[in-house]
């Protein structure tokens, strides 16, 4: 499973730097971080302390990795398509998770050394209780290409995409239809015309409901 898993994630490794199997390297942290290791040091040492039958299982069969060869190999994989291919599985496993919210958020106790803070557009699924993916966003106010460059990453055929009065746009209702998906998006003051456009149908409907015979409505 795991190896299925991880073998969708880009290997960016030179041919030297490939005495691994990446798919081995990224089960061993996965692994390592749902046993409670903190760190890719705790990782590497509890690799070493596995029985054989486990090591070749995560596709080890001479040999471990050192901590070197754990932390070189986070540092150059891309790690907005391992949180794709993460959030693709849970979709497809999860049951009813039809619902993808889309929000922006900054980042609590994240400012720098100028005072600003890192800002992010993220998928949440609710009945999984899962963020899907996210991607750094130049900040509030300005989502709107974020939030279609995630959309663009995402399977939502047959998904419902919410989203708050922000992204409300043309170019965001678009996107999710031509994915395939349906969405449910407030209007608000932030688009006027529209709001008072639907305003109007609901008191004015162009198209008056017509009686039908023997229904008394």
């Amino acid at each position: 499973m795991l190896r299925a898993i991880f073998e969708r994630v880009t290997d960016p490794r030179g041919r030297c730097g490939r005495d691994y199997h990446l798919w081995s390297i990224l089960s061993l942290i996965l692994v390592g971080f749902l046993c409670g290791r903190r760190g890719l040091l705790s990782v590497h040492l509890m690799g070493l302390r596995l029985k054989k039958d486990q090591q070749r299982a995560l596709g080890f069969r001479r040999r471990m990795p050192c901590h070197s060869t754990l932390t070189e190999t986070m540092r150059v994989i891309d790690a907005d398509e391992l949180a794709m291919v993460f959030g693709s599985v849970v979709l497809a496993g999860g049951g009813n998770s039809r619902h993808i919210a889309i929000d922006g958020k900054t980042m609590r106790a994240s400012k720098d050394e100028r005072g600003r803070a890192t800002h992010c557009v993220s998928a949440f699924c609710q009945a999984l209780q899962h963020v899907i993916t996210h991607t750094a966003s130049e900040g509030k106010g300005m989502e709107i290409p974020d939030a279609l460059a995630l959309l663009e990453r995402l399977e939502l055929k047959d998904k419902v995409v919410t989203a708050d009065a922000l992204l409300t746009q043309k170019s965001i209702a678009a996107k999710v239809v031509e994915k395939g998906g349906d969405y449910v998006l407030p209007v608000k003051d932030n688009q006027k015309t529209l709001k008072e456009e639907i305003k109007t149908a609901f008191e004015t409907p162009v198209s008056p409901p017509v009686p039908v015979a023997g229904t008394g409505t």
